[in-house]
């Protein structure tokens, strides 16, 4: 399907679009929120300041795309492939992204607040300035991470993997650790009043009583 066809049949209000090929589409600053794109292929698609929010981008594959400064907001992308993905800038606000995978993803200064990120792969994602207050990453993989001057404030990291992840300057306060992983994870400057580190393994690789 060619993008002028779906673009056309959304405003004739079609939304299930499951299982397209829309491979390297241009899409930038489209509005499809509400849309229905599970299982899509949107490899390497420029989706740069769409609009998406409450869509349904569950399963697809979105590797190598252009998200920067979309507006994912409330968005399902449960167990989508976001492995080297563009989303700078991008609204991710109460956004679904449990069992995602997001290996070497771009998210400096995006808005992840109230999102689920379970079981994800972050794993060397870069969170630069990212904003994560009261987001969900119970379990997630955060290994080599680049979260420096991130927010994790009231955070649920519990059991994260941590590992070698820079977190420099980020304001942990009053987020839960427990059982994380941060060996050689750098703390330097960061805030952690009110964090919960009880069974968390501390930089050093001794446990936090």
């Amino acid at each position: 399907m060619i993008v002028n066809e779906l673009l056309k049949r959304y405003a004739a209000g079609e939304r299930d679009f499951e299982e397209l090929n829309l491979q390297g589409a241009y899409l930038s600053k489209v509005n499809l929120p509400g849309a229905n794109l599970r299982r899509v292929d949107l490899r390497g698609a420029n989706l740069r300041g769409a609009s998406l929010q409450g869509i349904n981008l569950s399963y697809a594959d979105l590797s190598t795309a252009d998200l920067s400064a979309a507006n994912l907001a409330g968005a399902n992308l449960e167990e989508a492939i976001l492995e080297a993905t563009n989303l700078s800038k991008a609204n991710l606000i109460k956004t679904n992204l449990k069992k995602a995978k997001l290996t070497g993803a771009n998210l400096q200064e995006a808005s992840l607040m109230l999102a689920n990120l379970s079981q994800a792969n972050l794993d060397a994602v870069d969170l630069h300035g990212a904003t994560l207050h009261q987001a969900i990453l119970h379990r997630a993989s955060l290994k080599d991470a680049d979260l420096i001057g991130a927010i994790l404030q009231e955070t649920d990291l519990r059991g994260a993997d941590l590992n070698r992840a820079c977190l420099i300057r980020a304001d942990i306060s009053n987020a839960v650790l427990m059982v994380a992983d941060l060996t050689n994870a750098v703390l330097l400057g960061a805030e952690l009043q009110g964090t919960d580190l009880s069974g968390a393994t501390m930089p050093d690789g001794k446990m936090h009583d």
